[in-house]
């Protein structure tokens, strides 16, 4: 699945630009780190709504 592939590098690549912009000092990473939280929370939905319209088994360890 998409979501699956992609979740992690998009992960990686919001946790950079988060980095980036506390070593700028444009925000300070201690007040955007729940901003992975969300994304993680916003790609789980999406995957959990994405099994659920092509009606295929989740993967393990996905509890719908």
């Amino acid at each position: 699945m998409l979501i699956q592939a992609i979740r992690g590098p998009l992960m990686l690549i919001t946790l950079g630009a988060l980095l980036a912009t506390d070593q700028a000092g444009k925000l300070d990473i201690g007040r955007t780190w729940p901003v992975l939280l969300i994304l993680y929370g916003v790609l789980r939905l999406a995957e959990r709504a994405a099994h659920r319209a092509t009606g295929d088994e989740p993967p393990r360890g996905m509890h719908l």
